[in-house]
């Protein structure tokens, strides 16, 4: 059945994809339903019902490709303006040593989940495992960088964003729980935690001033990163043969060292360590390639079949569910072995099934004042190695 808005008219489908996008986003600081669901979700579903519904085109087409393509390259220098490696070293550097750890607990995690659901229909599981791998030691860039990078279709990824959303909705509600539980406070020590129960006051911050000098700037150092990063893409690639055996080491090499999305993050953080004074003047406009990510999200639920997703999303389901499990259990263990706080374990977990935002607004939920920024800075580091460790393991899975 031919669409309503046929493939070729380009603009009425953008326009359809950035208002849906805006309406996403508008929808979840309205109500507290949509906030509970959260706008990426919305924008997926809302997505899929216009496919589905013969709307829009439900299958890949030019219009859906130059986001994904074009957009959430440039999105990536514009979230990474501020992930300064020197100042997250200095500022959350047990915090980074405990996102390392929920890093190999998603990993370890990621090969169970394989070994579990192998025969359980999941398709393409090697980039499943990948993906999630990626989501669940950064965040929603590593998502879509990964997804970009395997060639995962649009089924597999819009089942794993509604499974990977309440897999985290339930965690984040475990992690509150723990770090009140007695259980907890009694076999770890927390010198963040407060002792009274009071409400605590959220600390807000001056909104940052946008001007079009700055988003001129911005803009600029986005583009220049992205061209930089491809061309040297192209001449890593001619240093290594084209024959390479799929999963040996050397393969696993090219693929990490030409990947854009690698490379991109790679020249991010390098200008963001480098020249952080002149970065931190853009602070505000990493807004923009938020909104470019919820537009690469918007056009994936776009070529789902619904009925594809529904069948799969309770599978995906758990094998999400057993990847955040192993993150959470390796974490609180060796976590314990090393003596760490509860505060520092459990923000860890939280940015990496969330990212930096979640890791922050936990900080200020619990009243842990001075471990607000390095939760964000802990989160921004889960950015950086979220890529490469999930395409490791995707090539080892592809043996």
């Amino acid at each position: 059945m031919a669409a309503l808005i046929p493939e070729d008219q380009t603009w009425a489908l953008w326009a359809l994809i950035v208002s849906g996008t805006a309406f996403s986003i508008w929808i979840e600081g309205r109500y507290r339903w949509a906030e509970k669901l959260s706008a990426p979700v919305i924008a997926l579903l809302l997505a899929m019902l216009l496919s589905n519904t013969g709307i829009m085109p439900a299958k890949e087409i030019p219009a859906y490709d130059f986001i994904g393509a074009w957009l959430v390259p440039l999105a990536l220098p514009l979230l990474l303006m501020q992930a300064n490696l020197l100042k997250i070293a200095r500022e959350a550097g047990r915090l980074m040593f405990a996102v390392l750890l929920a890093s190999a607990g998603t990993i370890i995690g990621a090969f169970t989940a394989v070994a579990m659901f192998r025969d359980c229909g999941i398709p393409q599981i090697e980039q499943a495992a990948a993906i999630m791998t990626g989501s669940y030691i950064g965040g929603m860039v590593n998502f879509l960088a990964i997804q970009d990078s395997t060639g995962a279709t649009g089924e597999l990824t819009t089942g794993l964003v509604v499974a990977d959303n309440l897999v985290m909705a339930g965690f984040f509600v475990l992690l509150l729980w723990m770090a009140g539980s007695k259980f907890f406070l009694k076999r770890y020590p927390h010198p963040h935690s407060s002792n009274d129960g009071s409400p605590v006051e959220e600390e807000t911050e001056s909104p940052a001033l946008l001007t079009v000098n700055g988003l001129g700037a911005a803009l600029a150092f986005a583009f220049a990163v992205v061209a930089i990063a491809m061309g040297c893409g192209k001449l890593i690639a001619g240093f290594f043969p084209e024959d390479l055996k799929a999963g040996s080491f050397p393969h696993l090499i090219r693929m990490i060292a030409t990947n854009k999305f690698v490379l991109i993050t790679g020249f991010s953080l390098l200008a963001a360590t480098l020249a952080p004074r002149a970065l931190e003047r853009l602070r505000g406009y990493d807004r923009i390639g938020i909104f470019l990510l919820f537009l690469f999200l918007f056009s994936i639920g776009l070529p789902a079949d619904l009925r594809t997703v529904i069948f799969h999303t309770p599978v995906l389901f758990l094998f999400c569910l057993v990847m955040a499990v192993g993150n959470v259990l390796f974490t609180m263990v060796l976590g314990k072995l090393f003596k760490l706080d509860l505060e520092e374990l459990l923000l860890a977990i939280n940015a990496t099934l969330g990212g930096p935002p979640t890791a922050a607004a936990m900080a200020v939920s619990r009243d842990w004042k001075s471990l607000v920024l390095p939760g964000l800075l802990a989160g921004l580091w889960g950015y950086i190695i979220g890529t490469p460790l999930g395409l490791m393991v995707f090539s080892i899975l592809s043996r």
